[in-house]
């Protein structure tokens, strides 16, 4: 029976790394911005059409399916599925994933990117299998849920994993023109272990019969189901057949252009401090109000590295064209003048989308050099203690339960202020672990010009009670150390001084203009003076 079990083991390891080997042939394309009509046979994880009418069918594989036009191998090299390929460059950090003790709430900052404040995997105990189960519910596939052939043989879970199969790259994660895929049922089926019927089950083409958690590792699965243990046999697809057309193909409504609703499934965050507004009277990003999408400034190509739109990213990738992409690059007009010293025939880059230029009139320049962009415009509002927020990644929003409360561990918390990779100071969330405070930067959302930090005048900052300099960085913090200052690496002491001139500012600008107005009476006092004696001289010479 163990032999069986290899085999199987041995089928899944192929299939796993059948994206990553072979040599990527010429694949159909269509070369149009139009969207093309999926309407396609499905292929299982060995590469075998699916007939709904088998016995006991097998789930499609989106490698052996989608793989057939669509170069997976390159794909799985894209953002979201690269953390555990150590070829790839890190990039800024990004919320890590959490791993937080239901009890205590003692949390570890976990990611394979190596990003400051986090730890490895395998330093924090997990393995892809564990992190597949712990993460996976908001996970598109690929990296840990799919590693290579020699990963799964030297791991513990090596029988396990041929019983599960690979948590393969669902496509229609965040490709899906409509709301037939669901988010959520992939997290059900992957927390039942069943890895490779979870994009099966999420597109809703048929109900999986069996849970992959109840089958021993020694299962024969060429043999017929044990009467007496029918829930230790390998799950199977009932698949819907009114699905399927008279050609056995099924229609995929697809998109190019994902909507911002299915991005917002894994990249999304909630403010649960106790005197939050309610979610109904919260704003969206400006940018997705005024109709555009996420994928308008977070683009890619068939390799789908997406654009993060931070300023460091033209150099790490050495691509400065995607300077275009960043919040200055596309509200402002310097980044041509690097452009057109490179190539004077390079078109401009600025205003991408109608975007405006904006004026900050009255803002002197060291803002620009010492603030990023979201430091007035991101995020929630700065008050005196940072909110208490949950996120998608950490706190499964969009996977229904009723477990979840506003205390729900891991505790993070924002806007905190500090200095990015280029030293300027902008807004973070942030998260307390067992190693210290973990910091990523907040993008999103964008507020409107109206509601950015300076549009009630330079005392939103520049006050002794302003949150950008004084704020609590904790939710109860209330020491020098605690304060927004001191993780923004500022003089506390310089701070108030130069507050002090924005205190007196209305009266030093009233004193300054009756100063003028005196100088001028006087000035037109001595010209009337000079006009009278210069008068009487030149009618005597008259």
């Amino acid at each position: 029976m163990r032999g069986f079990a290899v085999a199987a083991c041995c089928m899944a390891c192929c299939a796993a790394a059948l994206g990553e080997a072979g040599a990527e042939q010429a694949l159909l394309q269509a070369n149009s911005p139009s969207d093309y009509v999926h309407r396609i046979t499905l292929y299982d994880q060995d590469g075998a059409a699916i007939n709904p009418g088998d016995f006991r069918p097998a789930p499609y594989s989106p490698s052996m399916t989608c793989g057939k036009c669509h170069a997976y191998e390159t794909i799985s090299n894209g953002w979201h599925f690269n953390e555990t390929k150590k070829t790839q460059p890190p990039g800024r950090p990004g919320e890590p994933w959490l791993l937080a003790d239901p009890e205590t709430g003692a949390t570890r900052a976990i990611s394979g990117r190596g990003w400051p404040g986090t730890i490895t995997p395998d330093a924090a105990g997990l393995s892809d299998f564990a992190m597949t189960i712990r993460f996976g519910h908001h996970f598109p596939g690929g990296g840990f849920g799919s590693p290579t052939v020699e990963k799964i043989r030297s791991s513990d879970e090596f029988l396990r994993w041929g019983i599960t199969g690979p948590l393969e790259i669902d496509c229609m994660f965040c490709h899906s023109a409509d709301n037939t895929h669901d988010p959520a049922e992939a997290e059900r089926q992957i927390g039942k272990q069943n890895f490779r019927w979870a994009p099966t089950a999420a597109l809703g083409l048929g109900a999986i019969r069996g849970e992959a958690a109840n089958t021993p590792d020694d299962v024969d699965p060429l043999a017929p189901p044990d009467p007496d243990f029918p829930e230790r046999a390998l799950p199977y697809v009932d698949y819907d057949k009114t699905r399927f057309d008279a050609d056995g193909r099924v229609f995929f409504n697809i998109t190019r252009r994902p909507s911002a609703q299915r991005c917002e499934f894994c990249h999304v965050s909630r403010d649960v401090s106790s005197d939050a507004s309610p979610e109904w009277s919260a704003e969206r990003d400006v940018h997705i109000a005024s109709g555009m999408t996420c994928v308008d400034c977070h683009r890619n190509g068939i390799d789908h590295e997406i654009i993060r739109g931070d300023p460091g990213e033209a150099e790490r990738r050495h691509d400065p064209s995607l300077r275009a992409f960043t919040c200055a690059g596309c509200h402002g007009v310097d980044i041509d003048r690097d452009t057109r010293a490179m190539s004077r025939e390079s078109a401009p880059l600025s205003g991408r989308l109608g975007s405006p230029i904006p004026r900050h009139a009255g803002i002197p320049a060291l803002h620009f050099r010492t603030l990023t962009c979201t430091a007035c415009h991101a995020g929630p509002w700065p008050m005196e203690t940072p909110r208490r927020l949950q996120t998608a990644l950490a706190h499964g929003l969009g996977v229904p339960t009723r477990d979840r409360t506003q205390t729900t561990p891991p505790e993070i918390r924002g806007p905190v202020f500090a200095r990015d990779e280029q030293g300027r100071i902008g807004p973070f969330r942030a998260a307390q672990t067992e190693s210290g405070d973990v910091l990523w930067p907040i993008a999103h959302n964008v507020r409107p010009a109206q509601q950015a930090l300076g549009a009630r005048g330079c005392v939103d900052c520049h006050a002794n009670d302003a949150a950008l300099f004084f704020g609590s960085t904790k939710l109860g913090g209330s020491g020098d150390g605690d304060r927004m200052w001191a993780s923004a690496q500022l003089d506390p002491a310089f701070a108030k001084l130069w507050n002090v001139a924005f205190a007196w500012r209305d009266l030093f600008k009233w004193t300054t203009l009756a100063t003028l107005l005196v100088i001028a009476g006087l000035l037109c006092r001595y010209l009337l003076s000079l006009l009278e004696t210069i008068m009487p001289g030149a009618r005597r010479s008259a």
